[in-house]
């Protein structure tokens, strides 16, 4: 699998090197005491900042964290054939990741520089169009013990992993596409936050139980 992931490997790096050079490039035209956004509220306004190092380098760890935690992944998983049938939505979760720490790497910049770029669009709108593309993918997933809803039920069961991840990957990308056209139209703001929010817990949660009780119906009929 790891031969496989040559070319994941290869963009991770990339991705790692070119966030390691801007954030450097940027820490550099600062003053020495200078601190930069890590966090905003869901009004858009920033409440939390650190040290400009400290900051600049957020966006590179997270990158070589994912790809540290993939790799593992894709070694350590005993069901490696189904890990090869599920290689897509491997490789999208990867990239995901990835493209989380280019949105936050952006969203620092354009505070520093000044860039018409609104924060919480981008973030909303990166993390929509990550769940659609994402659940599209899920429910093509086979049981797998390191990648996608692991529960006691769907690990016991192949009927219900497929069952509970076609559902799952149905509700994702509707969580998602809620998320997209909130972003698409504005709708980031404070009173936005709550039903975005509810929408993907509900696409988080609804999936575990279903497999509980998909489970147990099969086990009551043999």
């Amino acid at each position: 699998m790891t031969m496989k992931n040559r070319g994941l490997m290869l963009l991770s790096g990339a991705v790692m090197i070119a966030l390691i050079l801007t954030s450097a490039y940027a820490a550099q035209g600062l003053p020495a005491d200078a601190r930069v956004p890590i966090h905003w509220n869901s009004a858009g306004r920033i409440d939390g900042d650190a040290p400009k190092w400290i900051a600049l380098m957020i966006a590179p760890a997270m990158a070589a964290i994912t790809s540290l935690v993939f790799l593992l992944i894709s070694v350590a998983e005993p069901h490696q054939d189904n890990l090869a049938s599920s290689r897509t939505l491997f490789r999208i979760a990867w990239i995901g990741m990835l493209a989380t720490a280019v949105v936050i790497e952006i969203a620092q910049l354009s505070v520093l520089y000044g860039w018409a770029v609104s924060v919480p669009t981008l973030i909303i709108g990166g993390i929509g169009l990550f769940f659609v593309v994402l659940g599209n993918q899920l429910a093509k997933s086979r049981p797998m013990y390191m990648v996608g809803i692991r529960t006691p039920w769907t690990l016991a069961n192949a009927d219900v992993w497929v069952a509970t991840h076609r559902l799952g990957g149905k509700l994702m990308m509707l969580a998602g596409l809620m998320w997209l056209v909130a972003a698409a139209f504005g709708w980031v703001g404070r009173s936005a936050m709550p039903l975005l929010t509810a929408a993907m817990l509900a696409a988080a949660i609804a999936p575990i139980v279903y497999s509980y009780l998909l489970w147990r119906r099969i086990a009551r009929h043999g």
